[in-house]
């Protein structure tokens, strides 16, 4: 399931680590991770207040890091560089695995289960994470398929072990990052619907509450798990910035995707990066990557038309489609509703984040699209999806779409020069 990572590079157990000057990690990751480990071996506990950050900050309330997220563990074990390489390596094993059980227990072939865990643990934003350091981001990316695998066990399939997974699944992804907790539980939710409504066979109207209730029973204690971290942090916010949020619709919607960041979803680094001087985007920094990949693209094409699979393919559909909506903020009129009535979203910035969801979908759907290709039945569908994979393996490797990208990007900075002249 994870020949693309089989061992971490020699580099990252010799304790250098992935960050950059341009990187949180970078700036307060290790510095936080550091301090607090310290402090830990001194005390005895955490310490509850850094005053060496903005004349004193609550250390737990204000958020320094992943303090009670179980890989906090190694930083006892191995320097804090390396815990922090490690986890992130971990985590991206976790990321396609958990996407492989949860393809195979919907019943995706073998191949395209792990075709599919490829495709969302390797995707752009998802392989991306180490650029700006953001190691939540990718523990609470990589429990998304956890928390739909725990689901499918509860409320389809019936077994009991799919509630604590749940709320182990919730906890971790609580206490990994808190926005995308809530785009999580929002997919959760969703999915949670399309399996009460279109998965349960001839269960009863009562059982189907019965079981959703319970799975709201576990989130809810994967709610108390993470209450350690949950409580201080809103207790903590009526005196942090996010107190007024985030200076109105405008503010929320910083960081958003912009149109001009949507070509890159099929080519790669199309709008460039910040560190390189390549960046030429409407965002004041660009340190992640929205692509795709093109294989991958083509095969969801071809899975989303899956009529075999037609509800799981609309219900799935829809949540990509809602979560690209929300990635892409104040570019369509849809985000102001969404800011108006959805909690706490006011309080929050960057819907771009929101993109691992869209990673998610592509990646079921391609591997849907492998399953579609390799039946006996529809081998029409296989050789225009073999047909399409060549010709974007052949211009990936000629450097075609790299080449279309930069030229596109000069042609973008001549006009912005002359546009700055003129002014």
């Amino acid at each position: 399931m994870t020949p693309a990572a089989p061992a971490p590079p020699a580099p990252m157990l010799r304790g250098m680590w992935l960050a950059s000057s341009w990187s949180d990690q970078f700036i307060s990751g290790v510095p936080f991770h550091t301090w607090g480990t310290e402090w830990y071996k001194r005390l005895g506990h955490l310490p509850l207040w850094d005053p060496e950050v903005f004349g004193g900050l609550p250390f737990v309330a204000a958020g320094h890091g992943d303090m009670f997220y179980p890989t906090w563990l190694l930083r006892f074990i191995v320097p804090v560089t390396t815990a922090g390489n490690l986890s992130f390596f971990v985590h991206y094993i976790l990321a396609g695995l958990f996407t492989y059980l949860l393809l195979r227990r919907l019943g995706v072939g073998w191949i395209g289960s792990v075709i599919g865990g490829l495709a969302y643990e390797l995707s752009g934003l998802i392989a991306s994470y180490p650029s700006p350091g953001h190691d939540g981001k990718l523990f609470a990316s990589a429990m998304l398929p956890l928390m739909l695998l725990a689901l499918v066990l509860a409320l389809r399939d019936r077994r009991w072990v799919g509630y604590p997974l749940l709320g182990v699944a919730t906890a971790l992804t609580l206490l990994g990052h808190f926005q995308l907790a809530y785009y999580s539980l929002i997919v959760a939710g969703l999915f949670a619907l399309y399996l009460s409504f279109e998965e349960t066979g001839d269960s009863r109207g009562g059982e189907r509450a019965l079981r959703l209730g319970m799975a709201l029973a576990a989130v809810l204690i994967g709610f108390g798990v993470a209450a350690i971290q949950i409580l201080p942090f809103f207790e903590y916010i009526p005196y942090s910035p996010r107190a007024q949020g985030f200076h109105g619709f405008e503010g929320s919607t910083s960081y958003a995707i912009p149109w001009s960041h949507v070509p890159e979803f099929f080519i790669k680094n199309f709008v460039g990066w910040t560190p390189n001087g390549t960046y030429w985007g409407a965002n004041p920094i660009k340190l992640h990557s929205e692509y795709l990949g093109l294989p991958v693209v083509a095969l969801a094409v071809l899975g989303a038309t899956a009529r075999e699979r037609r509800r799981l393919v609309l219900w799935i559909g829809g949540i990509g489609l809602l979560f690209l909506l929300i990635s892409l903020g104040a570019a369509t009129p849809f985000y102001t509703l969404w800011w108006a009535l959805m909690p706490l979203v006011k309080k929050t910035r960057a819907p771009g984040m929101a993109f691992f969801v869209v990673a998610f979908v592509t990646a079921l759907f391609a591997a849907l699209g492998v399953d579609r290709a390799l039946a006996t039945r529809n081998r029409r569908g296989m050789t225009v999806a073999l047909i399409v994979g060549a010709v974007v393996t052949l211009l990936g490797i000629t450097g075609a779409f790299g080449q279309l990208a930069e030229g596109f990007a000069s042609g973008i900075q001549a006009i912005t020069g002359r546009n700055a002249v003129a002014a």
